[in-house]
């Protein structure tokens, strides 16, 4: 009953995710007014908003314009609330996940993110943190970024605190790799898509969560 509560939970918080996302990057207040088909703008009911499921019944249309969403969306909720009841045992990476699952959305589709949602959290994390040596990695990524974003207009300054929640929820080992998965997967992409810039909080996301998953997988095996 216990993971059956924690499959729900997390099948309703990655849709809601996707849900605020998708208002952000529309220029739609959060609390304007309920979920409602962005085509038509028909109020939804709450049988249209069971996730995964609804979209599966409905073949990914609105019950009321038929405009087609695509399927995309419940495969996205469907793997999402698959790693978020994975993560939810460690409550730090859980919150990390749909934290940047978020501003991801939002970059890739406005290249711009909130980053300031992430300051209250990067200040806890920085008071559990300390003492430990990852403090001194998050400084010191953090004098790099600045350095970066800057001095060399490299980056985006919305990068520098996604970085350093990054840093302070992974440890010394892992943090690399993840710099290293994400920005491998960037060059491929911009190689294929023959794009000069891109978002790249997705990729950052995209490394993490990988590098993440494969650490608490392989971890067991290896003791």
């Amino acid at each position: 009953m216990e993971k059956l509560l924690i499959i729900i939970l997390n099948a309703v918080l990655i849709s809601t995710v996707m849900c605020l996302a998708d208002r952000v990057n529309n220029h739609i207040h959060i609390f304007v007014k309920r979920s409602f088909c962005m085509h038509c703008g028909h109020i939804l009911y709450w049988y249209d908003l069971i996730p995964i499921l609804s979209a599966f019944l409905t073949h990914a249309r609105c019950r009321y314009c038929h405009y087609t969403y695509g399927m995309h969306y419940a495969y996205f909720e469907l793997v999402g609330m698959m790693v978020g009841s994975y993560l939810f045992s460690d409550t730090l990476a859980w919150i990390s996940a749909y934290l940047l699952l978020f501003l991801a959305l939002e970059d890739w589709h406005t290249k711009r993110i909130h980053a300031d949602i992430l300051i209250p959290y990067i200040i806890y994390l920085f008071i559990q943190s300390w003492g430990d040596p990852k403090i001194l990695t998050a400084c010191v990524v953090m004098i790099i970024s600045l350095f970066l974003v800057y001095h060399r207009q490299a980056m985006g300054s919305g990068d520098i605190p996604v970085l350093l929640l990054i840093t302070l929820t992974t440890s010394s080992q892992i943090f690399p790799l993840t710099l290293l998965v994400a920005s491998i997967s960037a060059v491929l992409y911009l190689v294929k898509h023959h794009v000069h810039r891109l978002p790249f909080v997705p990729f950052l996301y995209f490394g993490w969560l990988s590098m993440t998953l494969i650490e608490k997988i392989v971890t067991p095996l290896a003791s």
